[in-house]
């Protein structure tokens, strides 16, 4: 586990990767309901991806991926910043033996 999060951490330092841990004590918020991808192509519109225990789901319709850019900021409001978050991995990683 230790080096997981060290890798972790690494990949995080990268200019354009941000992570954000959503903190321990938070209570209920909408990224719980399961994980989800947004993503840019390079040739076209934004689309989502949803995983579940039988399938993965490509989500295309403007409205649902918008939903899902929404449910993206609900999460980013109650997770750290990412130097925290940095920060919060790194240590984890020194418990780990």
């Amino acid at each position: 586990m230790r080096e997981q999060l060290r890798h972790l951490a690494d990949v995080g330092r990268r200019p354009r990767v941000h992570l954000h841990v959503v903190p321990r004590g938070t209570v209920a918020y909408p990224g719980l309901n399961g994980a989800f991808v947004l993503a840019t192509p390079p040739d076209g519109d934004d689309v989502g991806y949803l995983d579940n225990q039988l399938q993965g789901t490509i989500v295309e319709r403007t409205v649902d991926v918008n939903s899902l850019r929404q449910i993206w900021e609900s999460v980013r409001a109650e997770a750290m910043p990412h130097g925290a978050t940095l920060a919060a991995i790194s240590e984890a990683a020194e418990q780990w033996t």
